[in-house]
């Protein structure tokens, strides 16, 4: 059984809470260069001179939605084939698009995770006086969300000069 791996290992929520959790995200029309995605955030993220604080406010480090939308097409694929009556060469022909779809999440979900850490640990060391391990432990141990984290920070830590300072572009203010 090639494909048996659809039954239980890989699927690690039931249908009815990836549908739900699908629920808060964007559906998205049909693209035929990135057919492979249903869904997305929707959100824009600021810019990395924008204040950290609206940064995890507008959602610039939350999970991307690759995930989900892997999940359920794994729900697709074993609803579309009986693994025990279809013989191997069916099941590649029945699975296939399925099979490419949860592939692309992945690799898209795994891009986009390491993207969103990197800035979240870059963002944070250059906004407080923090190395990247000590963000990583403390992160990892932290047992509410990332705003409250950001608040004990903001408490506890001291700020960079950089953060400090405002946005310089444009003309100097005139002096009377």
């Amino acid at each position: 059984m090639p494909f048996s791996f659809i039954r239980e290992s890989v699927l690690k929520h039931d249908r009815d809470t990836v549908e739900s959790i699908l629920t808060r995200y964007q559906p998205l029309n049909y693209n035929r260069f990135m057919w492979w995605r249903s869904h997305t955030d929707g959100i824009t993220p600021l810019g990395k001179r924008a204040n950290l604080r609206d940064r995890i406010i507008n959602g610039d480090f939350n999970e991307s939605t690759y995930f989900w939308q892997a999940q359920l097409a794994l729900h697709n694929a074993k609803d579309k084939v009986d693994l025990n009556r279809h013989d191997t060469a069916d099941q590649l022909e029945i699975l296939a698009v399925d099979l490419a779809r949860y592939k692309r999440l992945m690799e898209d979900h795994e891009k986009e995770e390491t993207g969103r850490l990197e800035a979240l640990y870059d963002a944070f060391t250059s906004h407080f006086q923090m190395t990247r391990k000590e963000v990583e432990e403390e992160l990892c141990n932290w047992p509410g969300e990332l705003l409250s984290y950001y608040d004990y920070c903001k408490e506890f830590k001291y700020e960079t000069p950089a953060a400090n300072r405002k946005s310089r572009r444009g003309r100097p203010k005139k002096i009377k």
